[in-house]
Parts: C-alpha cells; sequence; structure tokens
C-alpha cells in the first residue's frame, strides 16, 4: 500500500527540484517506467521483454517509452500533472487509490489497517489480564501473608475491610467501596488516587459518548471517504473546508466545561477531607512547625523562644512553646555510634562463641568504654547551641499558634523565615536536614544528571517511535517482508504491541533513575517528598517523550528540517503529528490496562517472601519482603503515569471519540486494582495529605490547555475559515479563569482558625493523640508521652491500640522489628 505512494512522492520531488541535468532527469523518469512496468506485472502477469538494469541513454527514451505500459504510465503522469492529488495520495496511503494498486501492494508489502492492530493489541491486553487474574486468585489464598495482609486490621473508623473470600467477588467489593472507606484503611492520598480514577471515569463517559453518538455517524457518513476503519470515524475523514468542523468547536468548548465542572466537585470534596485529616493528626505533628533558613541570631533555643514567645505573640503571661528541637552537627557523634555498633558485632560474635572469659571481659570494657564516650558527647552536643543548625522543630502548646506561625512564615512570602508542616516523626530523613556545605555541588550534579538523562533518552524513544514499525523492518530486510508476506498476523501484532510495550518499558527504567539521582543529590527532608518530587519530574519527563517525542518522532527527521526552516510551523507539525499517532496512542492506553492488572500479582514482594521464608521465620519473613518497589509502585509515579493517561484521552478524544471509551476502561481497571491494594495488600505508607492529589488536578489543567491548542489548530488548517479556530481559541479565556480560579479560591493547605479543635472536642478518643517525637536519633530521646499501646505506621490517618506491641521513640525501622516479635 505503500509502495505507488513513495514512488509518486519522488517523483513529484524530481518534477519540483530544479535539475540542471538532463541525463539525471532522463534516468529518473526512465525509473518510473521500469517500476510502472514492474507493478503491471504483479498485476496482470508479465508481459512484454523487461527493462535491463543499465542506466539507458536520454536518446532511447522515447524508443523504451513505447514498450512500457501505456496505461499505468499515463496514470501516473497525470497524477504527477496534479500534485495536490498526489499530497492527497500520500495522506490517504493506508487507504489505497485504486484496485490494481492494493493488489499489488498487499502482494509486496503487508501493512495492516488500523482496526485490525487495535484489535490485536485489544486481544492481547486481554489475555494478559485473563491469566494475571487467574494467577492472582491463585497465589492470593495460598500467601494470604502478601495479598491479605490486612484483611483483619481495622481502619481509623475501628472496622474491618469488607469480606473478598469469594473467587471474583472482590472486584465488586472494591468497585463499590467509598472513598473515605480507602483513605480509612490507607491513608488519604491512597484515597485521593482512586477518586481521581472515579473522576476520570465519570469525566470520559460524560464528553466521550456524546461525541460517539453525534460526531461519528456525521464523520463516517457525510466525511470525506478519504481514511479507512477506524479512521472513517474520527477527524481523519473530516474534508478540508467540510461544514461539520463548525460542530467541533461546540464538543471542545463542551469538553472544557464539563472538565472543569467534575475538577471543583472533586476540589470540593477534597477540601473537607483534607481539613478531616488536619484536624485528626496525632501531636506533635500537629502542634508543630518546621523552622528553617533560621538567621544566625536565632540560632539559640533562647533567642528563638525570645522571637516566637515576645516578639510574634508578645505572650507575657502564658506559656507559648511546648519545646524547640534543633537539628544539631552530629558527625562526630556519628563516628562514635559506628564505632560502638562495630564493638556490639564483635561483642555478641564473642558471646556466642568458646572463647575465654578474659577476651570477653576485655570487650566489655572496651564497649563501655565507647558507651561512656557517646553518651558524655550526646550530653554536650545536647546542651550546647554552638552545634545548632538553622533549622529547629517547634512543638507549640496551643495549635491555634502554630497555624499562625505556617500562615505568618509560609513559603513565597515576604519574610526570611520559612514555616512548614512537619513530616510525619517516621518519615523524617535526618541526614537530608544536615546538609553538607557542598551542597551546593551536590545539586548542581543533581541537575546535570536529570539533564543528561534527557538527552540519552531522546535518541531511544525517537528509535522506538521511528523504527518499531512492520513497514520499516519491510524496507530494511527483504527477508523480514518475506516472513511477514506468509504471515500477515505476526505483522498485525507487531505493529499492536510491540512499540507502545517498549515504551512503558522505557518510561519504567527512567523512573526509577530520576528517583535515584533525587534521593542521591538532593536534600528532601523526607520520604514523602522524594515521592512528590519524583511525580513532579516524572510526569514532565512522561509528556515530552510519550506525548510530544513519540507523536513527531514517526517522521523526526524531516520534523526537525521544516522546523529548521520554518519556525513558525511547530504549532502546525505537532498539530499533524497528534492527529496520525492516534492509533498508536489507543494501542498504549490498551496495554497499559493490562500492565495495571499485572500489578495484582505483587511479583518482587513475593518473590522476597518466598526467598526470604526459606532463612527466617515468617514474621520477619514478611516485614523483608515490604514494601513493592517504591521508584516504580510508589505514589509519586503511579500519580504521574495516572495524570499523563488521563491527558492523552483528554487531548485525542475529540479527534476520535472511540479513545474516550477505552480510557474510561483503563481507569475503572485502576480504580478496582488499586482499591484493592491499598485496604488488603500493601502495607502503609506515609500520607502528605493530598499534595499528589492537587498535583494531578494541575497536571490536568495544564493538559486541558494543550488540548485546546491541538484542537484550534487543527480547525483553522480545515475548516472553511477562521471561524471555527478562533471559536475553538475562545475557551482558552475560560480556562485561563477557571485554572486562576482553582489555584486561589481553595485554601486547602492549612485549618481555617474556625475549624482548628480544642484541646478536648466532643467525640475525641479518650486515649492520648501522642505520638513519636522530633529529635534526631543520634541524641537521647524526650521522656515519652505519648501512650505505650499505641501503634500507628507512618501516617496520621490511624490510631490504633496493641496491646501485644509495646512502641518505643526509637527509629522506625528498629521499631517494626520489635513489633513483629511481639506478635502472637
Amino acid at each position: 500500500e505503500y509502495l505507488l505512494p513513495v514512488l509518486v512522492v519522488g517523483v513529484c520531488c524530481g518534477e519540483l527540484c530544479d535539475l540542471r541535468s538532463p541525463v539525471d532527469e532522463c534516468e529518473l523518469q526512465v525509473e518510473l517506467i521500469q517500476t510502472a512496468s514492474i507493478l503491471e506485472e504483479r498485476v496482470q502477469g508479465p508481459k512484454g521483454d523487461a527493462f535491463e538494469d543499465a542506466p539507458l541513454r536520454a536518446s532511447v527514451f522515447d524508443h523504451e517509452a513505447e514498450k512500457a505500459p501505456t496505461s499505468l504510465v499515463k496514470a501516473l503522469l497525470a497524477k504527477i500533472q496534479n500534485p495536490e492529488r498526489v499530497l492527497m495520495i500520500e495522506s490517504h496511503s493506508a487507504a489505497g487509490v485504486n484496485n490494481a494498486t492494493a493488489a499489488a501492494s498487499s502482494a509486496t508489502l503487508s501493512t495492516p489497517n488500523s482496526l485490525e492492530v487495535l484489535g490485536a493489541a485489544s486481544a492481547f491486553s486481554l489475555t494478559v489480564i485473563l491469566v494475571a487474574l487467574c494467577l492472582f486468585g491463585c497465589v492470593r489464598d495460598r500467601y494470604p501473608a502478601v495479598y491479605l495482609k490486612k484483611v483483619n486490621d481495622p481502619g481509623s473508623h475501628g472496622e474491618v475491610p469488607p469480606d473478598i473470600s469469594s473467587s471474583f467477588g472482590w472486584m465488586t467489593v472494591c468497585w463499590r467501596l467509598p472513598v473515605d472507606e480507602i483513605a480509612n484503611h490507607s491513608n488519604l492520598d491512597h484515597g485521593m488516587l482512586v477518586q481521581f480514577c472515579d473522576a476520570a471515569v465519570m469525566c470520559f463517559l460524560s464528553t466521550g459518548l456524546p461525541a460517539l453518538l453525534i460526531l461519528c455517524p456525521l464523520c463516517a457518513l457525510l466525511g470525506a471517504g478519504t481514511a479507512s476503519n477506524l479512521g472513517l470515524l474520527g477527524f481523519a475523514n473530516v474534508a478540508k473546508g467540510s461544514w461539520i468542523t463548525y460542530l467541533y468547536p461546540i464538543f471542545v468548548w463542551y469538553t472544557v466545561v464539563v472538565t472543569q465542572a467534575f475538577i471543583f466537585r472533586a476540589q470540593r470534596a477534597f477540601v473537607e477531607r483534607r481539613y478531616q485529616w488536619l484536624r485528626t493528626m496525632t501531636e506533635p505533628r500537629a502542634n508543630s512547625v518546621l523552622l528553617s533558613n533560621l538567621p544566625d541570631n536565632l540560632m539559640k533555643e533562647s533567642a528563638l523562644r525570645t522571637f516566637l514567645e515576645e516578639q510574634i505573640f508578645g505572650a507575657s503571661n502564658r506559656e507559648v512553646l511546648q519545646s524547640v528541637s534543633f537539628v544539631k552537627d552530629t558527625n562526630q557523634l556519628d563516628k562514635l555510634i559506628t564505632e560502638r555498633a562495630r564493638y556490639n558485632e564483635d561483642l555478641q560474635k564473642l558471646m556466642q562463641g568458646e572463647v575465654h572469659e578474659r577476651r570477653k571481659a576485655v570487650a566489655r570494657a572496651e564497649m563501655s568504654k565507647v558507651e561512656a564516650q557517646v553518651a558524655k558527647l550526646q550530653g554536650i552536643i545536647e546542651q550546647s547551641d554552638d552545634y545548632n543548625l538553622n533549622l529547629a522543630f517547634v512543638s507549640f502548646h496551643d495549635r491555634h499558634d502554630a497555624v499562625i506561625v505556617l500562615k505568618l512564615f509560609a513559603p513565597g512570602g515576604n519574610e526570611d523565615i520559612i514555616a512548614e508542616l512537619p513530616p510525619d516523626t517516621d518519615d523524617v530523613i535526618w541526614n537530608d536536614l544536615r546538609p553538607s556545605q557542598s551542597q551546593w555541588l551536590y545539586d548542581f550534579s543533581g541537575y546535570f544528571l536529570l539533564g543528561f538523562v534527557f538527552v540519552i533518552f531522546v535518541p531511544l524513544v525517537a528509535y522506538n517511535a521511528s523504527f518499531t514499525e512492520v513497514a520499516v523492518w519491510e524496507k530494511n530486510d527483504s527477508n523480514v517482508k518475506s516472513f511477514m508476506n506468509l504471515y500477515p498476523a505476526v505483522a498485525v501484532f507487531s505493529d499492536a504491541i510491540v512499540a507502545p510495550l517498549v515504551l512503558i518499558f522505557l518510561m519504567g527504567i527512567l523512573c526509577s533513575i530520576i528517583a535515584s539521582i533525587l534521593v542521591n543529590f538532593f536534600v528532601l527532608k523526607a520520604r514523602g517528598i522524594l515521592q512528590h518530587l519524583v511525580q513532579r519530574w516524572y510526569y514532565v519527563y512522561l509528556v515530552i517523550f510519550v506525548l510530544f517525542l513519540t507523536a513527531v518522532g514517526k517522521s523526526l527527521t524531516n520534523s526537525l528540517d521544516d522546523l529548521f526552516k520554518d519556525p513558525k510551523e511547530i504549532p502546525k507539525v505537532l498539530a499533524e503529528s497528534f492527529a496520525d499517532s492516534i492509533l498508536f496512542y489507543m494501542d498504549f492506553i490498551v496495554l497499559t490496562c493490562c500492565i495495571y492488572v499485572l500489578a495484582l500479582l505483587r511479583l518482587m514482594p513475593l518473590y522476597r517472601y518466598r526467598i526470604h521464608s526459606c532463612v527466617y521465620e515468617d514474621r520477619i519473613a514478611i516485614a523483608k519482603s515490604e514494601p513493592e518497589d517504591q521508584d516504580y509502585n510508589g505514589m509519586g509515579a503511579r500519580s504521574a503515569r495516572l495524570s499523563l493517561c488521563y491527558v492523552v484521552v483528554l487531548i485525542l478524544g475529540t479527534l476520535a471519540p472511540v479513545i474516550t471509551i477505552l480510557g474510561a476502561i483503563l481507569f475503572a481497571i485502576c480504580r478496582i486494582v488499586f482499591t484493592y491494594l491499598f485496604v488488603y495488600a500493601e502495607t502503609l505508607k506515609p500520607d502528605l495529605g493530598g499534595l499528589f492529589w492537587h498535583q494531578q488536578l494541575k497536571h490536568v489543567q495544564l493538559g486541558t490547555f494543550l488540548y485546546i491548542a491541538l484542537m484550534t489548530v487543527l480547525l483553522l488548517q480545515r475548516a472553511p475559515n477562521y471561524i471555527p479556530g478562533v471559536l475553538c481559541g475562545s475557551s482558552v479565556l475560560f480556562m485561563a479563569f477557571s485554572y486562576y480560579t482553582f489555584l486561589h479560591k481553595f485554601r486547602w493547605e492549612q485549618l481555617e482558625f474556625s475549624e482548628i479543635p480544642a484541646k478536648v472536642s466532643e467525640g475525641a478518643p479518650e486515649i492520648p493523640r501522642v505520638y513519636g517525637h522530633y529529635k534526631q536519633p543520634e541524641l537521647p530521646p524526650p521522656k515519652s508521652k505519648e501512650n505505650q499501646k499505641l501503634q500507628r505506621a507512618a501516617t496520621t490517618m490511624r490510631a490504633r491500640v496493641d496491646a501485644c506491641c509495646d512502641v518505643g521513640p526509637q527509629r522506625r525501622e528498629k521499631r517494626d522489628m520489635s513489633r513483629l516479635k511481639t506478635m502472637p
């Protein structure tokens, strides 16, 4: 199908170029006649003598032309005289020009149509989903420690999750489980990720069904008829100057308005959940702030207390501050602690072995000496202000005072001091709170590596977009061409799954690389902040690679040449690239469905559990098998990938309404899968209280601007006049107003003063809502004020009581291990 269009384009280029050599012109015409003869022979059988491969002289051109089949030659020459027709043939080469050309192309080049490709991708994805569900049903009951570890754990409301003992009943339960229930059994971030899936399903159905019922029949029945298969149902079948283009601005406006309506409704519900999350936050996080960028005159505890109590609050008759914990420089102490750990390990080996008691006594004496040095240096560092850094955790007696400080010294204000809501006590990365003086070098290296990774992945993604099609393989290798002609089904499946799966694989590797760079070169302060940074950086790379570079990469060299010659054509080239790549993105969405279903298998935790269960007892093997890979399956990467899928469907939903149904199916699958993982299988994660959700909505808003720009450019090219394009572009005014309102109307970061709970509110639990402390683990812990029976993980969404568990103020790893040892 592509052989004749390529031939015609080559002849057009030869006619349009100013060829000064008459010999070259004659050779080009002779090659045209030779190719025409070959095509004619393949369709009707061999006729006449074959042309020789030796170049012919210009004098014999007329003689050879008479010997060539005149019908096809005249047809080709007629096409040459009509360049517009040639361009139309090139753009719709997949449909063919006439029966003879279609027969010849089918005999020489195996290029499957769009419907076959989408059907192959759907069949592959459905097969993987069915196999994954069957395997999941087998391993779920066999390894409940991996797949059902939280089935009997009560949530923050004191109730256990719904029963999912039936084979496939868990799907119905997970589909119907409310978002608030999911947040109670996991955390608010997880609940809002499921809420994002719900909003996406409703939005795509609301915008896609009207387009399917109105635009698709109009395009199929009243379109130009130049498209084929799936192209008949979309914008590809709309002829230039068609009156159908006047309907597209209406659907663009409708899509923008409906999207914003769903976003605002979901955001209002999120604000209520965020306020509830803030009200139920445990102390000391609820009544504390993290002050950073403190000046030198405030890097003493007495000076900071005086500044806050007298200059900020002017309180001389009441005690404002509960505690002030500066981040200390403990480099010297770290060396002694490392030495103590080494002595302790040696002592344990001696105690277990059969050695002389004198050696054991010497080891105990050395251990005691090191412990005394550690205790002495701990006391010096704790009491001296010389080791203070410019960060401090400040806890207040009254929560109102903490909110005042957060609002007064909020980031982006006029003050040099920055006040932030502190991370969970279990989630703090203390080493990142003590950055070295050469941190600027680490930052520079991190940004350089992020740019270097971008440069490395550009050719990989472009190569995947350009050279993973069957037509390219056949062009480069005649053996592949023969094989594809013998087995056309292989060609269909190759075009359907190779390029999307390779792109998904590359983006998975990219996620791990980005996370490694961020954690090793940047100051994060908390593990949850790492996931938030991964979400922001990863999404930018996804948009560039999956949207722009993949769309343009199918003809990257020609596109770059055109862009360098005329930069004004950039919007036009991008718009045409998106429109021509709709089939690829349909396959991408379909194959992403099976990738998310495979997440149910939890292969890496299962593998680690099987390995460790051979060495350790069951409870230790469970602890060592968790969590899942936090690079690819962390909240940041999951949120970024879902935002990308939403934006892809949103941008192409009006051009090809079929993709909106595929997008709705994808997010419905994600809703079921993530609900099961969050409620029944995965361990609790640090809770940022909806930061991932808010970032996702910002990504969707920015994607809506891209959608408006794409449709405006396409309508300006295809419509009979500029009116449809202008009407479509005018929706950007409404979108700009909506985005500004979204950013400034909703105040969700902190509680309003009227929303702050009192010390003891009605209905409050009788157990003290105190957990953890903000003191470095290298220093002696403060006197414990927390409930010793309060068991909770790194989230403030729950407060559980477990009589068998003694939660001490040690680091998270040690506490988790001791908790497992005391479990029955």
